[in-house]
Order: C-alpha cells, then sequence, then structure tokens
C-alpha cells in the first residue's frame, strides 16, 4: 500500500493519542484533586507503575518491519548514526512537526516533544547504586531513555529473552569505568530492575506523565481547529448531532481515513487527565 504524507501525519498522531491514552489515565494513575499544579502524579498500585513502564518502553521503542521488508505505513527509516530518541515513536512524532499538513500551528507540540527528547537524552547521576548480585557498588551515569528502556523490558520479559539488555549492562557500566562479563551481566539485572524502575521510573512517573499530556493537549490544540472547519452535522436526534468530518482529497487510503477520522474526533471528547504541572523538585533530580 501506498501512503500520502498527510495519510502518514494521520496515523502517527493517532497512534501517538492512543499510546498516550493507555499510558496517562485513571487506571494507572490516581486522581490529581483540585491541586493540578506543583502536584504529584502517583500510580495507583505497583502493578500499574509496572504496567506504565511496559507501555512507556513500548512508546520508545523503533517501529518496526519483520526481516527486510519496508516499515509500516511506507514510513521512513530514522538515521543510522541519530540520537536513542530518534529510534522511538518522538522521530515521527518530530517529523510531523516539521512538516505539519493537517494544521498550521504546530509550533506548541513541536516545543514539548524537543523538550521530552532532550529530558530523554539527558543523563541522569544515580549516587551509590548497588548491584547486590555481583558485589559492585559505585556512582552511575545513565541515559534517562536507557533506565526507561530497560525497566520496561526487564518487567515484561524473562532472562531467556533479554540478551540485548544484559549487553546494554555491560556497555553503560564500561561507560562508567566498571567492566562485568555476560554471566555477571545476567545476574545484575534484577537488581537492574530495583534501582531503574522502583527507584527511578517511580521517581519520575509524574514528571513523565507530565510531558505525554502536555503532547496529548498539544496534538488536541493543532487538530481542533481542522476539526471544526471539517465538522458537518447530518441529522438530530433528541438534541444530539449525528455528525461526520469532510474527508480530504489527498486521504484515500480507508486505513489512514479511519485514523484521521478518529484524531478529528478525539478533539471533542475530553482527556483522562486536564493539564497539570508536577512540583520542580520531581524535575532536579537524577
Amino acid at each position: 500500500m501506498q501512503f500520502s504524507s498527510i495519510e502518514q501525519e494521520a496515523i502517527i498522531l493517532s497512534a501517538v493519542i492512543g499510546m498516550i491514552d493507555d499510558m496517562v489515565n485513571h487506571a494507572i494513575f490516581c486522581p490529581l484533586g483540585e491541586k493540578l499544579h506543583d502536584t504529584n502524579l502517583l500510580p495507583q498500585t505497583s502493578e500499574s507503575l509496572r504496567l506504565f513502564g511496559t507501555l512507556l518502553r513500548d512508546f520508545l521503542s523503533p517501529v518496526n518491519a519483520r526481516g527486510k521488508a519496508p516499515l509500516p505505513f511506507g514510513l521512513p527509516k530514522p538515521p543510522e548514526n541519530g540520537r536513542a530518541v530518534d529510534h522511538t515513536s518522538l522521530f515521527y512524532l518530530q517529523r510531523v512537526c516539521d512538516a505539519p499538513l493537517i494544521g498550521n500551528d504546530i509550533a506548541h507540540l513541536s516545543r514539548i516533544v524537543g523538550d521530552f527528547s532532550d529530558w530523554l537524552e539527558d543523563y541522569a547521576e544515580v549516587e551509590g547504586v548497588w548491584l547486590a548480585n555481583i558485589s559492585i557498588e559505585l556512582d552511575l551515569r545513565i541515559k534517562r531513555i536507557d533506565f526507561i528502556r530497560m525497566s520496561g523490558d526487564i518487567g515484561k520479559h524473562n532472562f531467556l529473552r533479554l540478551g540485548g539488555q544484559a549487553k546494554r549492562l555491560q556497555t553503560i557500566l564500561a561507560e562508567n569505568g566498571v567492566t562485568i562479563d555476560e554471566s555477571q551481566a545476567y545476574s545484575a539485572l534484577p537488581d537492574c530492575w530495583d534501582w531503574f524502575h522502583t527507584h527511578l521510573l517511580g521517581f519520575h512517573a509524574s514528571n513523565i506523565a507530565e510531558f505525554l499530556n502536555n503532547i496529548r493537549y498539544a496534538i488536541r490544540l493543532y487538530v481542533t481547529p481542522v476539526a471544526k472547519s471539517r465538522y458537518r452535522v447530518t441529522r438530530r436526534i433528541d438534541d444530539f448531532d449525528h455528525y461526520i468530518f469532510e474527508r480530504p482529497d489527498q486521504i484515500t487510503n480507508d486505513f489512514a481515513w479511519a485514523q484521521y477520522f478518529d484524531l478529528l474526533q478525539s478533539s471533542l471528547q475530553k482527556p483522562n487527565f486536564p493539564p497539570f504541572s508536577v512540583s520542580s523538585s520531581f524535575k532536579t533530580q537524577f
């Protein structure tokens, strides 16, 4: 199938909205109450934090194809030597920001995507990390995207499927001046789960949720004028509108049209959480 650029944009934005809706909701996080600023968003349970980490890992994973097949929907491959965030959903979201086609005012979304990408690429400095299973203690310097990816994979997979993360741990520790072998790397994975998931992700979950929620509202801001201009009432029954959206000529693929329709329709619905900002104390550590 061939997809036009505007069809690809609709698919990406709809996918991102869907992923954020799955991550930032009241099944995973406790309600905020009346305090929407200088606040903290708490997971409902340890299991919901684990689910959040798993879904976040998927959000921060590359778009893949089987074997040498092209990527789905005709999407381009990210640059080979790019940043880690280029191999995530954020890469395609940034492409939308660089050349918007559905709407016009993309500046707010572009700024938030850039801020979140830079935050993920920055390093956490964690003192006194104790890897008990291999009797190593160190002050660890690690990219935030690395501990998020590692904790997400460890929380989702048995060690039989964690070969990639074991090798990544060897590389990260080597960058911190500590050499371990492959056997030690596997042995240290449970300790990494405790440090990366329970401590670091648990600490940053509310800050990450704020980034994601801001992306959701920025997409909403971007598409709402389009939804209003293409909104057509077909009939009214009991004071309820039955409506459609006018379909752009450039959207011919039926799947892309369904994603475009859902995207515009989402702008008419209230998101799971209102806009909020967490306390600055959760943004200045790690």
